[in-house]
Parts: structure tokens; C-alpha cells; sequence
């Protein structure tokens, strides 16, 4: 099921369906059901080599994959520079648990190399430049005359390639302690 965000409250409940969302000139796609395999995707990365989620199986992945893997708009934001800085100082959590953390945003290369040298990253930091897989996670806004852009999300996906979890827009200072809350819940059900 998609995740719900505060613009969804403006939404006639004709648009709230898992279908193509328009928000004014913006355009949303719904993310991916939750316990459904995660889209996969081969990204250029900051190291210079390609990342699949594949070549992550086996372990959490939080994307933004476990692993966490987060969205971000553009490096060097405000919001963007917080929530990765608050990612760098939770890694040594996410990795003795068996998770990584990539960030994916549609920046160029260059200056996502400049992003993570200039704040220190240690995790995975990706370029979906023509934002398919951005698209493929339901984590873009496109503009008309301007592009596709990543819209803040966050998924955890388990060691099997499962989306486990999704946070819409979530608070760039709040998401890496709700991302690790939130696998803790997962690797330990009651």
C-alpha cells in the first residue's frame, strides 16, 4: 500500500488509490506493497563500481535498505545534509545488525562523490539520474518542464529482497532512529 504523506489529506479519495497520484502540476506514484519483493536496481555509486540490491541480499538493507534504503531530494540541502549526517552516526547500529544504509537520489555522480566526501559518508551513496528507480519505488515527484526529482522516502527491505517497511516523507533528523526502531521491530517480532 502506498504511504500516506500530509499532501494526501488534499486528495479526493479517488486519488488515494495504489494508482498514479497528481498533486497540482506534481505528479506521485504509489510505492510498492509491503511484504512484496523489493524493485530491484544496478545504480552507479560514489566508489566508481555499480550496487545492486541483489548484490545485497543476505543482509537488512535500509534505502534512504535490511538494507535502508533512503530517498533524498538533492545533496547539499539542509534536510538532505541532516538526514545523511544522522545515517553516518547511527551506521555502526545499522551494521551490527546485519544492515546497510544507501542513499539514492537522481544527482549526478560528481556531485554525490562531493556530498559524501565533504560530510564524511561511509555508506552507499547512488545516482538514478534518469529516476527509474526512483519511479520504481514511488518516491518521485516530476515536474513538468523540469524533470523527475526523489521525493523523501525510506524502505527497509530484509535479506531476501522483501520490502518490509516505507516512511513518506519522513523527518530528515527523526529517519535513521524511526528507520532503526522500526528493523529492530522487524528482526525481533513478539
Amino acid at each position: 500500500a502506498s504511504t500516506a504523506t500530509a499532501d494526501d489529506d488534499l486528495l479526493p479519495d479517488s486519488a488515494r488509490t495504489p494508482a498514479l497520484r497528481s498533486i497540482g502540476r506534481t505528479t506521485m506514484m504509489a510505492t510498492p506493497p509491503i511484504d512484496t519483493p523489493a524493485p530491484d536496481f544496478d545504480l552507479p555509486s560514489d566508489s566508481g563500481t555499480n550496487l545492486s540490491l541483489k548484490s545485497l541480499r543476505g543482509k537488512w538493507c535500509v534505502l534512504a535498505f535490511a538494507v535502508v534504503v533512503y530517498f533524498y531530494p538533492k545533496a547539499f540541502t539542509a534536510g538532505c545534509t541532516c538526514q545523511a549526517e544522522a545515517y553516518q552516526q547511527d551506521i555502526g547500529e545499522f551494521r551490527t545488525q546485519n544492515c546497510e544504509v544507501v542513499g539514492i537520489s537522481t544527482n549526478p555522480l560528481e556531485k554525490i562523490k562531493e556530498f559524501k566526501e565533504a560530510y564524511g559518508l561511509s555508506f552507499p551513496m547512488l545516482s538514478d539520474r534518469e529516476g527509474a528507480v526512483v519511479e520504481s519505488y514511488g518516491a518521485a515527484i516530476k515536474l513538468p518542464f523540469v524533470g523527475t526529482f526523489a521525493n523523501r522516502f525510506t524502505f527497509i527491505v530484509d535479506p531476501k529482497g522483501v520490502l518490509r517497511a516505507s516512511f513518506g516523507n519522513p523527518d530528515p533528523k527523526m529517519d535513521s532512529i524511526v528507520s532503526f526502531a522500526r528493523l529492530m521491530e522487524l528482526q525481533n517480532p513478539k
